[in-house]
């Protein structure tokens, strides 16, 4: 199994688990909360297919990766993706988030710059600012995040399992686009994640990144469900063309949050199109798809 070391914990390596598949230019999938590098598996296929070199791997303390008790920060974060990208000496890489891999996304490009990335997927993103300040009124509540917290801690599989809920907006799409088997194969990745992870990455995703987005001009591409309950797309995509210098959005009509498996299809032929044309020049600042075209079944939120 492949690893790359990033730091210590008392006696014991903090390694990453990582998958190197195909050969053409590289794409990096940073995978979301409660979730590994195999939550890409339909984006990997189509990758593969089209020509790419496809590289996933587990964030620290979910799937085959280390499970330190430290380092659930976006800094932290953001360094061990450095130190994958450099051990395998990748040039040129497209770097797509979902959800919370978006911050990563946003933290590395700040901190480390664009010199091996070429462009930027944010799939579902949390990105610009969770939290609701005095200067953020459009955020979300700091009470929101303690009560997610609490619950975690004190019933971390009832809490994931209605994370998964939310998710996948069972109550619309189970049985269709999401199968129980589909289901219940997420809600054991969950639980497979350590407690400090569940815990503290909750904690991160309140981390302000409108100063990253400001350092950030090579181009991206947002991908978002209107349907989302967790990252609802009007405090979060909606918000980010105005943010970047070279942003275009796709919209996806009827999406929840976990698009990448419900709406694979839609979100593959969004990526495709970017990874092939990256630079293109005319790209509109905005939503390639208005969200007019939302789905009347649901209510984000």
């Amino acid at each position: 199994m492949p690893f790359v070391t990033v730091g210590r914990e008392n006696s014991a390596a903090i390694r990453i688990y990582y998958e190197d598949h195909g050969s053409g230019p590289p794409v990096v999938l940073v995978h979301g909360y409660a979730l590994n590098g195999h939550s890409w598996e339909k984006q990997e296929t189509a990758l593969l297919a089209a020509g790419h070199r496809v590289i996933t791997y587990d964030r620290r303390g979910c799937g085959a990766s280390s499970r330190p008790s430290t380092g659930y920060d976006f800094d932290t974060l953001a360094a061990d993706l450095h130190v994958l990208l450099t051990r395998l000496n990748l040039r040129g890489v497209i770097l797509a988030g979902f959800a919370m891999g978006t911050g990563e996304v946003a933290r590395y490009l700040a901190a480390h710059g664009p010199a091996r990335v070429r462009a930027a997927v944010l799939v579902a993103p949390l990105l610009p600012f969770l939290l609701k300040t005095d200067d953020n009124p459009a955020g979300i509540d700091r009470s929101v995040f303690d009560r997610l917290t609490a619950r975690i801690t004190a019933d971390r599989p009832a809490a994931m399992k209605d994370f998964l809920d939310d998710s996948y907006n069972v109550d619309l799409l189970g049985g269709d686009r999401v199968s129980d088997q589909a289901w219940q194969n997420s809600f054991y990745v969950a639980l497979a994640a350590s407690a400090h992870a569940a815990l503290r990455c909750v904690t991160a995703c309140r981390e302000d990144f409108r100063r990253d987005l400001a350092t950030i001009s090579i181009p991206v591409l947002i991908i978002h469900g209107d349907q989302d309950r967790v990252l609802p797309y009007p405090a979060t995509s909606s918000r980010l063309p105005a943010l970047l210098a070279n942003a275009r959005s796709t919209i996806i009509a009827g999406g929840p949050h976990a698009i990448i498996w419900t709406h694979a299809n839609e979100v593959n032929q969004a990526l495709l199109n970017f990874t092939s044309h990256p630079d293109r020049a005319g790209w509109p600042n905005g939503p390639q798809n208005p969200p007019h075209s939302r789905s009347q079944n649901g209510q984000a939120g």
